[in-house]
């Protein structure tokens, strides 16, 4: 009895040790945010069907290739005649009431939403105002589902943050945890409407930074994205996008193949970045109303359709052919036309997509970009088995890899892109090849990225300003804070202690720099090491200088305060010299300890009031000498 009861009593001192309050307590938030991206997921896809089925089909006659993986609600309507005249006015009106739905009422919901997200982690303490979701919603139905070339993830990650952030501000969470269910929203919604949850999540984290990753939020965004993506497929169904082969088969040869791929895809990656961003610039000097510029991005996006209708929507259908090289492929039968047919239409949709969402346009850049990708992909892999066809037998193969290493590196989501090909395809077979191009094309797109909102890592990061305290040493130098009016006087180390105490009593320094042959700096001395001999008057006559001085320590005055930090912990000093950065060893002025605490506490302070990370060194000195005043007074 006694033994079952120690060990009872040993499970539950265990049991203390786990965080058992905090899980339950984030599994109740991230399932509530679970729920709601999943039915917003639901919603807003039967919303894009029916609109792109009375608009694009009934009205315009026009019919894209469909991915077979998807499921609809909704069976297809068209009319058996295209009016391609449609096709051209019909962008421009759905860009004209988005406009005006957005400019009236959330000015926030233009563009793409995932970079709207991102702003709102790093800068808005992660709000976003109640009306977004629902205008941002409306907004990209119109714009998608008249013909606007966009995705749908990046509506869908707005809404999906939006009531992330809604729970946090009605449950008055603080802002680290309403940036945790932010992100929980993000990744609920992307996971259910494309139906890959683990991808979903781990983009969510990983689109914040160009290098890293929040990693506090993957509990949360792993368990919205399962809860959302069960809600959505109870409506929708299992299954992934795309329909592929049953299986690709690796070939350690296909290895070059796959690094030219990633290698090409980095410049393309730059062009679109350079276009998306380029013409945005050019509608932002157009003095029109704004509700008007999406309109005539719209009007831009309807001509390109009328010679290349394949730039219209979202564009997944026009990957899945050239997945499965069908005769929906233009040209199949003469491969390198079809390579020189499938290039073009990802440049076309490159332009497609810039006029959509750089006039203010509301969708996703996601959508896009793998589209864009897996076109360059399918037209490399056409030309690869031309040249080597029993190397590369199945070309389809280039199309999955070309969407990941292209979104991936435009992005900066290496990690992501690769998961969500392979939930998108139902295959981890183009697990190896994807590794390869996709780290190809990050490393060369390290210094572009499609989401400007990205900041370098999480110590650029103002959601952490102060999780990082220690660095702020690294940052500031020592000559900025040291006292440049204190003169350290020189004394021989041969002095006897009787004369250094009189030459204290006539400077009133507490600090004195021992001196030997040839006036070289050998040692310090300070007031509080002599202290116990005062009252020596013998002592005083045969102790010298440099009986009682300390080893010689300094610090350069280009210094940064963690390296003068450092050397007070190992030596013990109170005040270190500071000597002139040229080398020579002059000294030109004293750093105490106080004042290197007091300049850290004071930047901690100013950046945390400010939201800034950048030290402010005018700003330092001025704050230092004013003390120093006070002091001396």
């Amino acid at each position: 009895m006694n033994r079952r009861l120690a060990q009872l009593g040993s499970v539950f001192r265990f049991s203390k040790e786990l965080e058992f309050g905090a899980f339950w307590r984030w599994v109740g938030l991230s399932v509530l945010v679970g729920v709601a991206a999943g039915l917003a997921a639901t919603l807003f896809q039967a919303a894009l069907e029916l609109a792109n089925n009375l608009v694009l089909g009934h009205l315009a006659g026009w019919e894209p290739p469909l991915p077979r993986g998807d499921v609809h609600l909704l069976a297809a309507v068209r009319e058996p005649h295209l009016r391609r005249w449609l096709l051209w006015c019909l962008p421009a009106l759905g860009a004209l009431v988005s406009g005006f739905l957005v400019y009236r009422y959330a000015p926030e919901a233009e563009g793409h939403g995932t970079d709207a997200m991102i702003g709102a982690f790093h800068h808005a303490r992660g709000a976003i105002r109640p009306r977004v979701p629902v205008v941002k919603a409306l907004a990209s139905v119109f714009t998608m589902g008249f013909g606007g070339s966009a995705g749908r993830e990046g509506p869908i990650t707005q809404i999906g943050a939006g009531f992330g952030s809604l729970l946090a501000s009605l449950l008055k969470l603080p802002d680290r945890e309403r940036r945790m269910l932010l992100l929980a929203g993000a990744a609920g919604g992307l996971g259910a409407i494309f139906r890959i949850p683990l991808g979903a999540a781990l983009f969510a984290i990983e689109v914040l930074y160009r290098d890293g990753i929040e990693a506090e939020g993957i509990f949360p965004c792993v368990v919205s994205s399962v809860v959302a993506f069960s809600v959505f497929t109870l409506t929708f169904g299992q299954g992934h996008l795309f329909a592929t082969e049953r299986a690709y088969l690796f070939d350690p040869r296909q290895l070059p193949f796959y690094g030219a791929l990633g290698l090409s895809c980095a410049p393309l990656g730059i062009l679109f970045i350079r276009v998306f961003y380029g013409m945005r610039d050019q509608f932002a000097k157009l003095r029109l109303p704004p509700m008007w510029k999406p309109a005539l991005g719209g009007l831009g996006l309807g001509l390109l359709a009328i010679g290349a209708p394949h730039v219209l929507g979202v564009g997944y259908g026009w990957v899945q052919e050239a997945l499965l090289q069908t005769d929906r492929v233009p040209l199949h039968d003469r491969p390198w036309l079809a390579a020189a047919a499938l290039l073009g239409i990802a440049l076309a949709k490159m332009l497609a997509t810039s006029l959509t969402i750089s006039s203010g346009g509301s969708g996703g850049v996601f959508a896009p970009s793998m589209v864009i990708g897996g076109l360059i992909g399918g037209a490399f892999g056409y030309l690869f088995h031309q040249i080597a066809p029993t190397v590369v037998p199945q070309p389809g193969a280039f199309v999955l890899v070309g969407m990941g290493c292209f979104m991936g590196g435009v992005s900066h989501v290496p990690f992501a892109a690769i998961i969500m090909v392979c939930e998108m395809a139902g295959s981890y077979d183009l697990l190896v090849p994807l590794m390869l191009a996709n780290a190809i094309t990050f490393l060369l797109l390290r210094n572009h990225s499609l989401y400007e909102k990205q900041v370098k890592n999480p110590l650029e990061s103002p959601a952490h300003i102060g999780d990082f305290t220690i660095d702020v040493l690294e940052e500031l130098r020592v000559g900025d804070v040291c006292d440049r009016e204190v003169v350290l006087e020189r004394v021989p180390e041969g002095m006897r202690l009787r004369d250094f105490l009189r030459l204290v009593a006539q400077k009133g320094s507490t600090l004195f720099c021992v001196t030997g042959e040839g006036d070289a700096p050998v040692g310090l001395i300070a007031l509080r090491d002599v202290r116990s001999l005062l009252g020596e008057e013998q002592l005083g006559e045969l102790v010298v200088v440099r009986d009682a001085m300390t080893p010689w320590k300094s610090v350069p005055e280009s210094s940064h305060l963690r390296d003068a930090l450092q050397l007070f912990i190992e030596s013990a000093y109170s005040e270190l010299p500071v000597v002139a950065a040229d080398g020579g060893g002059s000294v030109v002025g004293l750093l105490s300890y106080q004042d290197l605490i007091a300049a850290y506490q004071h930047e901690i302070i100013r950046r945390r009031l400010e939201g800034t990370r950048r030290p402010a060194t005018e700003q330092l000195r001025t704050y230092h000498d004013e003390r120093r005043k006070k002091k001396r007074l």
